[in-house]
């Protein structure tokens, strides 16, 4: 099994960020939340802050998560 983590993001209007999968990746053009896997030896809420580091350039803050 594979653990993944992913987020979502919404402003002071409710407005949701979803974003939509790159060409090369399986799935392409489908819409997501942004995240992905969980590596070896990190807790979620890094993992979710690394992601979307990554994929987006955002540095945020876990406030809260769901297991």
């Amino acid at each position: 099994m594979i653990e993944v983590v992913c987020g979502v993001i919404y402003n002071e209007h409710g407005q949701v960020l979803i974003c939509r999968r790159a060409k090369h990746k399986s799935l392409a053009g489908y819409w997501e939340f942004p995240g992905g896997k969980i590596e070896t030896d990190e807790l979620p809420e890094q993992s979710l802050s690394r992601e979307l580091l990554e994929e987006l350039g955002m540095e945020v803050s876990v406030q809260d998560f769901i297991y």
